[in-house]
């Protein structure tokens, strides 16, 4: 399991991340609604408008040369990756639902989710989301000046730092 360390620096919305104690990332405000990350020579465009519309708990994540070809796209806590759907915040199989009001947030694979992409989700499924459970395959916790922590399965390991950017902008004061 890979977990990423994001702390704000600078101003508002500045953050570095780690991985393991050694830095792996800059993220920094470009514009109103957009974000640049940068690693090790690579540079990515999390931006909160997605499909040309900013809404709550959405982002997307594309090469800075490319906004055209997102790698990511969150869509009300929802993403898909590798062919299968993942629920940000959601309740594990298995968890009181009461027990998951505070603190750690669960990256949860939805195994018997009916749809392979965003676009495909009708809003009567929008309405009822939470009700999914899934298997936990990460988890993201805390603040941005202490650290924010998110922590993915090997099956998420090869978009972690772009999650973890992404999570930190939706989950916290970024």
């Amino acid at each position: 399991m890979a977990e990423f360390v994001v702390k704000r620096s600078g101003t508002r919305s500045d953050a570095v991340l780690t991985e393991g104690g050694r830095e792996v990332g800059e993220l920094k405000a470009d514009g109103t609604t957009a974000f640049k990350l940068t690693s090790e020579g690579k540079a990515w465009t999390l931006d909160r408008r997605v499909r040309g519309e900013v809404r709550p708990f959405s982002i997307s994540a594309s090469p800075a040369d490319d906004a055209s070809a997102p790698i990511l796209v969150i869509g009300n806590h929802v993403f898909f990756h590798g062919g299968k759907a993942y629920y940000l915040t959601g309740v594990p199989e298995g968890a009181r639902p009461g027990d998951q009001f505070h603190g750690r947030r669960h990256i949860n694979r939805l195994d018997t989710f009916p749809f392979s992409s965003l676009e495909e989700v009708d809003p009567e499924t929008w309405g009822r989301l939470g009700r999914h459970r899934g298997v936990s395959v990460g988890t993201a916790e805390g603040l941005g000046f202490e650290g924010f922590r998110v922590a993915v399965a090997d099956e998420l390991e090869d978009i972690g730092l772009l999650l973890a950017g992404a999570a930190y902008l939706l989950y916290t004061s970024g």
